[in-house]
């Protein structure tokens, strides 16, 4: 896809090229060291102690430290201390010839230029967008059955056979993926949902904030503490996760350890859900001076709702939900009443979270495309809801597999020369990242380092086409099957398919 024009959404006319070059700032101070000193010596924060002050300072938001540099030259001195912007930039891309400040100004800057390149993926994906629907299908299929090649294998990282070599998959990974990609799905379809409400920027911007604030209640409490995140807040959260990358580095500058999350709960941690979830608002409230969600409403009197009940293929299922975010009111995504000031901490944009809200989209017309290529229905697919079997999770799961086994056995040497999943393969790949410290533990011992994750990547379109296409030729040569079409696939037998439910 060609970056290089913008369009106006209201004329359709071209725009100008943004300047790719370091923003415009002016560095050096417009006054004397003799005039400095004079400044300092009439103002009253001399009788504070330098490092009160600069505590104080470290607490201010970027809006609040340009507001007071403009006050006096004594502030705007302690406001430019690299302390003080050490906190607010990534310390690893510190350059002997630049402080924080200018540092962090550069990182704004790029931070800005890839939002304008996402809005403009996001605008191409909106024209590409189909209506996706489907009907039920009728009984179990039968599913292709890969050739049973030979394979020379010698032990690669932590596989001890090669993925062919079985039915299902053999590597043990530390989340339990079955539950976690069918709660991981209905996170997605309730946030497709509300899409309309909060799909804007200003909102977005209120969502990162609330995401910053209670991400920052989680640090500042012992890691047993359960603290409950609203749907809103889950949202942002996911976007966060799906770099994990990303996600390490900024919770270690933010937080100074890495803030771990699950959409699963344990039995206790359900049980404690909603007093959790009280207790949740009333810290964020005395924190940040704000109302945090409408608490439940009180359930004397009403009729409790049913804890089971049998679906459509006779099976009895839990209808307690096992998730841990909070759902159960309405939360209110709209725009800040008043200019908000606060400042996105993190790396990732607005334009990523839009984008990030297209993926499900876009992989149930992936799957319904190749089951329309292959003539079958392994998957459950309406316009309202996407199910996923036992035995379409068991062949995803084997294709992720092999998307690890790859990746151990051809490790890239540059951020683009590997790995292009498919939208199949990524359910599985996102359900594993939702437990972070879990997901860099199982890729250390299984691959030999963390594969990272760059969802939408800002590559040139020939050299992202010649990167997949030669993905695409080591899984074919590797695993005797189209990477595309690899999740339709049963391996060694047929076995999953008398299975049903």
């Amino acid at each position: 896809m060609n970056l290089s024009t913008r369009f106006s959404p209201k004329s359709g006319q071209p725009l100008s090229k943004p300047n790719r070059g370091p923003p415009n700032v002016t560095w050096q101070h417009s006054w004397s060291s003799s005039e400095t000193a004079a400044g300092l010596a009439e103002s009253r924060l001399r009788f504070l102690p330098p490092e009160v002050l600069l505590q104080i300072f470290k607490g201010l938001s970027v809006h609040d430290l340009g507001n007071i540099s403009l006050t006096c030259r004594a502030l705007k001195i302690i406001a430019d201390q690299d302390d003080i912007w050490k906190l607010k930039c990534k310390s690893s891309t510190k350059v002997q010839s630049k402080t924080f400040k200018e540092v962090y100004m550069d990182w704004m800057h790029e931070k800005y230029l890839r939002n304008i390149e996402l809005e403009e993926v996001e605008a191409e994906y909106k024209k590409r967008r189909a209506h996706v629907a489907c009907g039920r299908r009728c009984g179990p299929p039968k599913y292709p059955i890969r050739p049973d090649g030979k394979h020379d294998f010698g032990a690669v990282g932590g596989f001890k056979e090669h993925p062919n070599q079985s039915s299902t998959m053999i590597i043990d990974l530390s989340v339990d993926i079955n539950k976690m990609a069918k709660e991981l799905l209905s996170l997605l379809e309730k946030a497709e949902q509300f899409k309309v409400e909060w799909r804007e920027s200003s909102v977005i911007k209120r969502m990162i904030t609330r995401y910053y604030r209670f991400m920052q209640l989680k640090a500042s409490m012992p890691s047993s503490v359960l603290l409950i995140p609203t749907l809103d807040i889950e949202i942002i959260w996911q976007t966060h996760l799906l770099r994990p990358t990303m996600y390490h580095d900024d919770c270690l500058r933010l937080f100074h350890r890495i803030i771990d999350h699950s959409l699963l709960s344990s039995d206790i941690e359900q049980f404690l859900k909603e007093r959790a979830f009280i207790e949740t608002c009333k810290l964020y409230e005395e924190r940040f001076g704000e109302e945090y969600c409408p608490l439940p409403e009180d359930k004397q009197g009403k009729t409790p709702m049913p804890k089971y009940e049998h679906n459509l293929f006779c099976r009895l299922e839990c209808l307690i939900p096992n998730y841990l975010y909070w759902d159960e009111t309405h939360f209110k995504f709209e725009s800040p009443s008043t200019p908000n000031h606060d400042d996105n901490p993190f790396s990732f944009t607005e334009a990523d979270v839009i984008l990030d809200s297209n993926w499900l989209s876009l992989c149930k017309k992936f799957m319904l495309d190749m089951e329309e290529k292959l003539q079958t229905s392994a998957y459950d697919t309406y316009e309202e809801q996407f199910i996923l079997r036992h035995a379409a999770l068991e062949r995803l799961k084997k294709s992720y597999e092999r998307f690890l086994y790859l990746a151990t056995k051809y490790p890239s040497s540059n951020g683009y020369q590997f790995v292009h999943p498919t939208y199949a393969i990524d359910i599985i790949w996102h359900s594993h990242m939702q437990e972070p410290l879990k997901y860099v533990a199982d890729c250390q011992r299984l691959v030999g380092y963390v594969v990272d994750h760059a969802p939408w990547p800002s590559v040139d379109a020939n050299k992202m086409k010649n990167s997949c296409d030669d993905t695409a030729n080591m899984w074919k040569k590797e695993f005797d099957s189209d990477m595309q079409s690899d999740h339709l696939f049963n391996t060694k037998n047929s076995e999953l398919d008398c299975r049903y439910d």
